[in-house]
């Protein structure tokens, strides 16, 4: 069984998605492909999403409830000359999931919680080479933080490939029926047959998540009654 998780590191929905994609990765049902598709990776300035965001993020925290911090309002949305850009977060994404399998996801979720719990302004490159270093010693991987900032900042092997992925990805989300964007997973057994789950599925949290992702394989394998075996 594997999966390939669609999502953008600053996309609210994801981090709503967060404690479902958690309880996937500790499940260990297969491995998680991280297909960043680039919704944020344009930059743009903080304050002409700032409004938007903050009330898309309390209904987010309402129908979740996956927390929101005032640090994150305040600090974050509300940061002087404040960039909106999920490039660099990708970008280190790529790079970490290149050095362990596995590194990426938790990653993404450490990010989630500096952002929008800590108050960390996770589009600016210093604070994600900091997390991304840290995400990898947890792991025993050793990454040289200087030469991954200026991988990040810089004309790099990294950011073209971090730029084809991302391309990839979006054309494979823009392939999926009736998509409706990020967060999106796709389940695929052994036998090629594939299961999309939606930004629904994915809310209902950690333990919800796994009982249906239990009944979707059940359906695929066919022992479940065929009325069940189409969402």
């Amino acid at each position: 069984m594997t999966f390939t998780y669609l999502f953008d590191p600053l996309c609210g929905w994801c981090y709503a998605a967060a404690p479902a994609i958690k309880a996937l990765r500790e499940a260990n049902l297969g491995n998680i492909a991280m297909a960043p598709v680039g919704l944020f990776y344009k930059a743009r300035p903080t304050s002409e999403i700032a409004e938007h965001a903050k009330t898309n993020d309390l209904r987010i925290q309402s129908l979740s409830g996956q927390a929101f911090s005032d640090a994150y309002f305040d600090d974050v949305l509300q940061k002087p000359d404040g960039v909106f850009s999920s490039r660099a977060l990708t970008q280190a994404s790529i790079f970490l999931e290149s050095q362990k399998l596995g590194l990426a996801g938790q990653f993404l979720h450490e990010t989630q919680l500096r952002r929008y719990v800590d108050g960390v302004d996770t589009s600016e490159v210093p604070a994600v080479v900091s997390i991304a270093t840290e995400v990898a010693a947890e792991q025993g991987v050793s990454i040289d933080a200087n030469m991954l900032e200026q991988a990040l900042q810089n004309d790099s092997p990294l950011q073209q490939q971090a730029g084809q992925m991302v391309q990839q990805a979006s054309q494979l989300l823009s392939r999926l029926p009736g998509s409706g964007g990020v967060p999106q997973l796709i389940m695929t057994n052994d036998e090629g047959q594939n299961y999309i789950f939606s930004g629904a599925d994915l809310y209902q949290g950690g333990e919800g998540f796994i009982q249906l992702v239990s009944t979707i394989q059940a359906a695929l394998s066919g022992q479940l009654p065929p009325e069940m075996e189409q969402k």
